[in-house]
């Protein structure tokens, strides 16, 4: 039963994140992506919410919390959350099917523990678990411990530790099998904005594979995925300009929350926008409820002196290391299929429309030379490479996915991903600056 209540912890997400469907342009999307939207706005909403009760000193419980949440849940299903009417396309019954095959395999993986993530166990479980008896984000805690990463991003923690208030213990079943839970959220959003299934099953299948030698089962990657494939698939795909910059600052607030490497991705979506879609205007808006999370953060840290791992900046470069690491990476980045999950969307982009790919593939190289940066900061960088670039690595490979559906020569997609404020897209079937559905139709 504990791991029944702890699952059910995660599938309330959705309901909370329905609050989004309010919003016109939401509500025009397929189903697919509303729910993968409701997911990652439900996640980034608990972990808000549990962070600011531990802000004004407001112990954690069921009451509290749930009380709290049945009021966002009253909000987004009173009212209009009704999908706006569009017409149902027919569905060739067998690439959903080759998807789903690819997650069930995820999910079997997950299951038989071939998945599972060692720092759940030594990290993000034992500083969920002291969350939750000391009722809240508690700096003592990680004073007492400083193992924990103690100034690592919460949101992964806290939905743990929310996943433990509703069970009432620590459902470690419940913490592993959240992750085909977002990636099923994640391939959700993907489909339902392109269409596009022979796309959708490369990313399914990439990724079922990566996860393989990546254990992210019970770590933060599963939702930082999430809210990445929002960001870049938004800005490539999506053709209501509005949308756009609202699904940017949903993915880079939670991106930001919830892994010290979504900092540096936020930053190569700022650096994206800014110069690739040349729209500085939605590049600061996009980037502001980031921007304040991350400064709420790390006043925080400060205050409570717990600078450590942000602290690496601080650390010398040595440059003599550029060769390991950057031969380090390669070896990793071959997951044991000579590199095959990178040389497909390279060369499909390659043989493509570049131009379509210019978004994703900006933020593939912007986060690719973050993560050099990171590492070249160890005299001694090969068993940090090794240990944790498996998972790291796999935002610049879904970035380069996304873009390789995107350089398909059948895939409708705006011009550096935008399409100019005022004018209807061919097909869009809505007034001008309103449609927001898939770059290949919608359902």
């Amino acid at each position: 039963m504990t791991d029944v209540l702890g699952l059910a912890a995660y599938l309330l997400l959705p309901l909370v994140g329905m609050i989004v469907w309010r919003l016109d342009f939401i509500r025009e999307m397929p189903i697919g992506a509303r729910l993968g939207i409701a997911m990652a706005a439900g996640s980034l909403i608990v972990a808000l919410l549990m962070a600011a009760l531990s802000v004004i000193g407001i112990e954690w419980s069921r009451t509290v919390i749930f009380t709290i949440l049945a009021i966002v849940i009253g909000i987004g299903l009173i009212g209009r959350i009704r999908p706006i009417g569009r017409p149902i396309r027919p569905i060739r019954p067998i690439g959903p099917i080759a998807i789903l095959f690819c997650w069930l395999l995820t999910l079997y993986g997950t299951l038989t523990a071939r998945h599972s993530c060692g720092d759940l166990q030594f990290t993000w479980g034992p500083k969920a678990i002291r969350w939750f008896r000391a009722g809240g984000l508690d700096p003592d805690v990680l004073h007492t411990w400083p193992q924990l990463t103690v100034d690592y991003p919460p949101l992964q923690t806290l939905l743990l530790a929310f996943s433990n208030i509703t069970a009432r213990q620590f459902p470690w079943w419940a913490a592993v099998l959240a992750s085909p839970l977002f990636f099923l959220a994640l391939l959700a959003v993907i489909r339902s904005w392109t269409r596009d299934d022979l796309g959708t099953l490369l990313i399914a299948a990439t990724l079922t594979y990566t996860y393989t030698l990546a254990y992210p089962a019970g770590c933060a990657e599963p939702p930082l995925l999430l809210f990445e494939a929002i960001v870049i698939a938004a800005l490539t795909f999506v053709e209501n300009p509005r949308a756009q910059t609202f699904l940017a600052s949903l993915g880079l607030a939670g991106a930001v929350f919830t892994k010290l490497e979504g900092a540096t991705f936020a930053v190569a979506v700022f650096l994206t926008i800014l110069f690739v879609q040349r729209k500085p205007k939605r590049a600061f808006i996009a980037i502001a409820p980031a921007a304040l999370i991350f400064a709420a953060w790390m006043t925080f840290v400060l205050k409570n002196d717990l600078l450590y791992m942000y602290g690496g900046a601080k650390l010398p470069i040595y440059w003599s290391t550029i060769p390991v690491v950057l031969k380090t990476l390669a070896k990793v980045a071959k997951f044991n299929l000579y590199w095959i999950p990178y040389l497909v969307p390279i060369v499909l982009i390659a043989i493509g429309n570049v131009r379509r790919a210019l978004v994703p593939l900006s933020i593939a190289l912007l986060t690719t030379g973050a993560t050099v940066y990171f590492y070249v900061h160890y005299p001694d960088p090969v068993w940090w490479i090794e240990s944790s670039s498996p998972r790291v690595i796999l935002t610049p490979l879904l970035a380069l996915l996304i873009g390789a559906m995107a350089a398909h020569p059948y895939a409708r997609v705006p011009a550096h991903g935008v399409v100019p404020e005022g004018e209807e897209t061919e097909g869009s079937g809505g007034p001008p600056g309103r449609h927001s559905g898939g770059a290949l139709g919608q359902v």
